[in-house]
């Protein structure tokens, strides 16, 4: 793609960054509801009361709901287990009638990774008359600009411009691009991922056997590759595979399996396209906008699935590049959790039924 087809886009996306759920309906913006407010400040005044009238009481029964926190975890875990062991049943990956696929990679001064970046997307087996991929930039970040003309992409990977706006976040890229995208299947990947060549074909062919027609969702297992460096961890790179294994091989899988939402990981989603613009595309003011379009995929009534073919990312290595990732995605990935929940009722009670 030349000079002026990247300006091109860049004029044509300026209005685009403005897709996305309204402010209204942001989990990163509205802040507590009125029934999580209600509920934090019913449990503040039972644990006030009981400490005022019974204060030899706390004590036992701090004990006695850390016991049984403990149980429902440990109950909840064997289940988890249980569900995810089922056979996973690879569709037949054909090769005629499969869907166009847009594969979208935001990218922020990944100068040095784009060569490699490329290398590993060039490996997709996907007909490429029917593969758009789109390497989202910054206008403003030159190097990584450079790097992309620079490097020898296949005919179907363009870059495209995100137009200039606040917040500068991914999930605002990935907007900016949604209206430019002319697959009916989308993936999202990130700098250093990847991605098993076949991903895309189980990814369509799983779609394709939705009878049901509400599957809105498919994340790949994400795996990690050993790496090592000056200053790398050995010990805590084991520690993340082990989170990763246990969280994509056995607790998605079973929530899958169950009929339950789960928050998305921050790649190697696939969607359909149609159901990305119906729920509003990705929430730009939340930090882990995964995690909340998974939830809001089901609170509106879709559901998603796990495919078997992984990818493979790199871990942090150093505890520096580890300790603000936990900081920041760990606690905020539980606000969409409890934030959807308090807003679909109706979910719930199927549930309960």
């Amino acid at each position: 793609m030349g000079g002026s087809e990247i300006s091109d886009l860049r004029d044509r996306g300026r209005g685009a960054a403005r897709h996305g759920p309204p402010r209204a309906s942001s989990a990163g913006w509205r802040g507590l509801s009125a029934f999580q407010w209600l509920v934090l400040t019913g449990a503040l005044a039972a644990a006030g009361s009981l400490a005022w009238s019974r204060p030899d009481a706390i004590a036992p029964l701090v004990v006695m709901g850390a016991a049984a926190a403990f149980l429902t975890v440990s109950v909840w875990r064997v289940l988890l287990v249980a569900a995810s062991v089922s056979p996973t049943v690879r569709p037949d990956e054909v090769t005629a009638e499969l869907p166009p696929y847009t594969v979208l990679v935001a990218l922020h001064d990944e100068a040095e990774v784009m060569d490699q970046l490329v290398g590993r997307l060039a490996r997709i087996d996907y007909p490429a008359d029917r593969l758009q991929g789109l390497l989202i930039l910054e206008a403003h970040d030159h190097e990584t600009v450079a790097a992309a003309m620079a490097a020898p992409r296949p005919e179907w990977l363009d870059i495209f411009i995100a137009p200039p706006g606040r917040p500068q976040t991914k999930p605002r890229a990935l907007n900016s691009a949604l209206p430019f995208v002319t697959g009916d299947l989308l993936t999202v990947y990130d700098a250093e991922d990847e991605p098993d060549p076949l991903q895309l074909r189980e990814a369509a062919a799983r779609f394709a056997g939705d009878a049901g027609g509400r599957l809105a969702c498919l994340q790949a297992p994400l795996r990690i590759r050993g790496r090592s460096g000056p200053g790398d961890s050995p010990f805590l790179d084991r520690q993340f595979a082990a989170e990763y294994a246990s969280l994509f091989e056995t607790v998605l899988p079973g929530l899958a399996r169950l009929g339950l939402p789960f928050p998305l990981g921050g790649t190697s989603n696939h969607f359909r396209v149609d159901v990305l613009w119906e729920v509003g595309g990705w929430d730009a003011f939340n930090v882990t906008e995964d995690a909340d379009l998974g939830f809001r995929l089901w609170s509106r009534g879709w559901r998603l699935g796990i495919i078997s073919r992984p990818t493979w990312e790199t871990p942090p290595g150093r505890i520096s590049d580890w300790l603000p990732q936990r900081t920041s995605c760990v606690p905020f990935s539980a606000w969409p959790e409890t934030d959807h929940f308090a807003a679909c009722p109706s979910r719930h009670g199927a549930l309960a039924g």
